[in-house]
């Protein structure tokens, strides 16, 4: 075997050893080039042969061992990651043989998931004959209504009216339990009755926690996310986002991909790299609560979880800092109440609830002196010591007027990679964890000197 081919038996091991379960050799009988692909699956032979394609360009070129894996490296960087999700019998509209199939995951709780179904439309309308769009449920641990909302849906698609189902759960997102569910088959004309016992014997449960499953294999984590010929695209992203794709994936030209396992795993290994410690992140204030001056030069936002030791054990420490900076510091609230806290959420929405009344920050204060006690009743009390208008507050957590905006910080938080609490953005530079008030006041004297 000459020198050229022995390289190109090394760089193939090399690349593919990740993936094959034996050592690759090369045969060379007549002056051709073979591959020995025994012990791999169909799916690593096709990976393994494209391989190879690439690689005797590079050898006849006389480049190096190092210079071939750069070259592959780089080639395999620019590849889309494709991931596989079964269509199932889940709901679908659109041709049968269209292009390009959009999946999404969604939660009918979800505001965002809401937000997007008209981005949707619009997709739908544009490309007509082009694109199937399929629906798949992942109601959020956090979002009591949202299993039985997907229920109620499938159990319409049930009688031929998912999609009609569908556009009413969303448009009216805050009226998801049973009364309203059968309030909104009745208006659809449906068999109610039907409806009724396929809602009551849970018939559609098992279709729902199939595809939480399935969510949850392939790493879709967050509502909503979507899967465009096996692409991730996550959140509401606007019209454009959906249209690149879509464009590629119909432009007839041959896209290099590769196949992704999980997506929450690949991203997990992707922070795995240490992050930019000077990075400066753009944080959305929104109408989060604020005091402080308005045109202040520094502005704290804080992500907190009402239930959580450490984010209490900050406040004194930016209180602190507030009180040395009276006139530089501007406070701002986000919330990013902790899946493993079950009286986070309701904490959260009674502090916003108090805001609606002017006391936000009395609120804020009382539940984190009192974190030990905050049940409902514990944070009724709390507004009555207030002196808050108690049927407004009630009517408030009921309704979960509130929830929306909590969900929202919550959906912003995941962009900028909050994964605890507390984690405090500095005019954008990210602290993480209930630091000293001498690391917060460094920070905060470099942004002045500037």
């Amino acid at each position: 075997m000459n020198k050229k081919l022995m390289i190109l038996g090394m760089v193939v091991t090399l690349v593919l050893g990740c993936m094959v379960k034996k050592v690759t050799k090369l045969e060379v009988p007549e002056g051709s080039v073979k591959v020995d692909l025994t012990g791999m699956s169909k799916e690593q032979q096709e990976v393994a042969k494209g391989m190879i394609n690439e690689i005797i360009p590079l050898i006849k070129a006389g480049k190096s061992t190092d210079e071939v894996l750069r070259t592959l490296q780089d080639a395999e960087g620019k590849k889309v990651t494709r991931y596989q999700v079964e269509v199932g019998e889940s709901p679908s509209r659109g041709p049968k043989d269209a292009k390009v199939t959009i999946i999404e995951f969604s939660d009918f709780q979800c505001p965002f998931s809401k937000k997007v179904q008209t981005t949707l439309g619009d997709i739908i309308k544009k490309y007509p004959q082009q694109v199937k769009h399929v629906y798949k449920q992942n109601p959020l641990p956090f979002h009591k209504d949202a299993p039985l909302a997907a229920e109620a849906a499938l159990a319409a698609g049930a009688q031929g009216m998912f999609w009609e189902m569908h556009d009413i759960i969303f448009e009216n997102q805050n009226q998801l339990k049973e009364e309203n569910l059968l309030d909104h088959a009745q208006k659809l004309g449906l068999d109610v009755e039907k409806f009724k016992a396929d809602l009551t014997s849970h018939k559609f449960k098992p279709q729902v926690d199939g595809e939480l499953q399935q969510a949850a294999k392939v790493g879709a984590s967050g509502t909503p996310a979507f899967f465009i010929n096996g692409r991730f695209l996550s959140g509401a992203q606007p019209l454009e986002s959906f249209v690149k794709i879509v464009d590629e994936e119909l432009s007839g030209k041959a896209i290099p991909f590769k196949w992704g396992t999980s997506v929450k795993e690949e991203k997990k290994e992707a922070k795995r790299v240490e992050e930019d410690p000077n990075k400066i992140y753009t944080v959305p204030v929104g109408t989060s609560p604020v005091k402080g001056p308005k045109n202040a030069p520094i502005t704290i936002i804080a992500y907190n979880d009402f239930q959580c030791p450490f984010s209490k054990r900050v406040q004194p420490t930016i209180d602190q800092l507030m009180k040395n900076n009276p006139q530089n510091i501007k406070l701002v609230f986000k919330h990013f109440p902790l899946g493993f806290h079950k009286d986070a959420i309701g904490a959260a929405e009674a502090a916003m609830a108090a805001g609606a009344q002017g006391k936000f920050w009395e609120m804020h204060d009382k539940i984190f002196t009192n974190q030990e006690k905050i049940s409902i009743d514990n944070l009724k009390g709390y507004a009555q010591e207030l002196k808050l208008n108690m049927t407004k507050f009630n009517a408030d957590l009921e309704s979960h007027r509130f929830k929306p905006a909590i969900d929202e910080d919550i959906q912003t938080a995941g962009q900028l990679g909050v994964r605890g609490t507390p984690t405090v953005f500095v005019n954008g530079k990210k602290v993480v964890g209930a630091k000293p008030v001498e690391e917060f006041q460094r920070i905060i004297d470099e942004f002045l000197k500037k």
